[in-house]
């Protein structure tokens, strides 16, 4: 175990189950606990850790429940294959440090490219009016001159979650939470960079319209342009 999994944790109420598993799930995303690894004795990190064996087991349960681990009779407890992380899930995310977010940052934005065009193409078929309202309220937030950022910012968010909606494929819904997770990464810095959604604006205006006129190619092209855009202003 390393040096941070064997320092007691500090009592904190009801999430200490979550800080126990979100330290151990640092440790396995970095390597320093690698697939096949069997943790230490029960007992063992009871004395460690210093925590009840009530709190123990929840945070060995959540990350289970993450795919990070798995218990065998008479085997003990090992840590899982990567291919069985839910690599998807928000906490998962969390897990990652500073120090990894610029190739996470990058990783999620390969999954946007692949995704999103496709996803509009989509709402540009099966886009309901009500989706199409949300698409132009998200928009004109954005427009807004704001004094508090964050709202454009969430818009912002709102409007790509939006298209994953519009898109109508109950696949696809479940990736939503791999594009929040790549705009809340990119969209403060391009907001901060940027001085705001001005110099997009134009881009996701595209969007929109292209799926108000039912036009599948016109809105793909309109999104990877987007996307295309995006790479540049924050990884070039």
């Amino acid at each position: 175990m390393t040096s941070e999994m064997m320092e007691p944790v500090p009592a904190s109420g009801r999430g200490l189950p979550a800080q126990i598993a979100a330290r151990m799930g640092r440790s396995i995303l970095r390597g320093e606990l690698r697939p096949g690894d069997k943790l230490p004795k029960e007992t063992d990190l009871l004395d460690q850790l210093q925590v009840s064996r009530t709190t123990l087991r929840e945070a060995l349960t959540i990350l289970t429940s993450k795919g990070f681990i798995e218990a065998k009779q008479r085997i003990g407890t090992s840590v899982r294959a990567p291919e069985f992380w839910n690599t998807l899930d928000p906490t998962v995310m969390a897990w990652h440090g500073e120090q990894d977010e610029k190739a996470l940052a990058e990783e999620l934005f390969e999954i946007r490219s692949a995704i999103e065009p496709l996803a509009a193409g989509l709402a540009a078929r099966r886009g309901t009016k009500t989706d199409l309202a949300q698409l132009r309220a998200a928009l004109a937030t954005m427009a807004q001159d704001h004094s508090n950022p964050r709202l454009a910012m969430e818009a912002d968010i709102a409007f790509h979650l939006g298209i994953i909606q519009a898109a109508h494929n109950r696949f696809l819904a479940p990736v939503g939470s791999v594009i929040r997770a790549a705009l809340t990464i990119s969209v403060p810095k391009t907001f901060a960079r940027f001085g705001g959604m001005g110099h997009a604006l134009g881009m996701h205006e595209a969007i929109v319209k292209a799926i108000e006129q039912r036009d599948p190619g016109k809105a793909t092209k309109a999104a990877e342009r987007l996307i295309a855009d995006t790479y540049e202003r924050n990884f070039t």
